[in-house]
């Protein structure tokens, strides 16, 4: 019994002296980033050589850099400098491959004067020469302060195909929004921010019910404002 013991402890000491000397030399390994397996990433705004360049153009890494001695956190906020960029994660595998996972930003406005989009999340990007987005012009130049609203309310417009198909651009001043349409003369009208996913529903179902009637080419406005239902104005 004692020797089996023994016997155990030997393998313990062996299988752990076998796992520092694998850990020290997967330390020392030397990283490069000439070879870059990108996951799960598309690329429409950026180009894969972009990423590349802006690799090999940061202080962060040299050719020859360890393992030890790379900053993941630091590439990623090398490539996060990159406008198009909203989410990037490096990893390193066992044998010293680079693995980048990328998400471009997703624009939802294009603000036409200022000529850049603003995403989701409010946040502007420039335009791209490598790829043109169709989102909703916005029409006129509004405060910055209001572009964490306005990602919200165009990601709500991009996320429902009735209402990513059907508005063209926006104008806002004075807390007031009004809505072109695409292949409609008409125009909507809406106050501010608030409730805009249930003022869009009961314009939808107002629209559907009334799409074959004749109706919507005689009117001149659609306002949003009333509770439950939608005002309209004729020409």
């Amino acid at each position: 019994m004692r020797l089996n013991n023994y016997k155990i402890s030997f393998l313990i000491i062996i299988i752990a002296v076998l796992s520092f000397f694998s850990f020290s030399k997967n330390k020392e390994r030397t990283i490069s980033f000439k070879d870059i397996h990108f996951i799960e990433s598309e690329f429409n705004f950026i180009s894969v050589d972009s990423v590349n360049k802006l690799l090999t153009q940061t202080d962060v890494f040299s050719k020859n850099i360890l393992k030890s001695d790379l900053n993941l956190k630091e590439v990623e906020q090398e490539i996060l400098s990159n406008s198009y960029i909203d989410f990037v994660d490096v990893s390193v595998s066992i044998d010293g491959k680079v693995g980048i996972k990328i998400k471009e930003k997703n624009p939802v406005f294009r603000v036409l004067n200022e000529k850049y989009y603003l995403d989701a999340k409010g946040k502007t990007m420039s335009l791209s020469p490598n790829y043109s987005e169709t989102v909703p012009l916005i029409l006129n130049r509004v405060e910055s302060e209001k572009y964490t609203a306005l990602g919200k309310l165009g990601y709500y417009i991009d996320r429902d195909k009735f209402l990513r198909n059907h508005i063209s651009s926006l104008s806002y001043a004075d807390e007031k929004i009004v809505f072109g349409l695409n292949d409609y003369p008409f125009i909507l009208k809406m106050d501010g921010f608030d409730n805009y996913r249930s003022k869009f529903k009961n314009y939808q179902n107002f629209f559907l019910s009334v799409y074959s009637s004749g109706l919507l080419d005689s009117i001149k406005t659609v306002n949003l404002n009333f509770k439950n239902q939608v005002v309209i104005e004729r020409k």
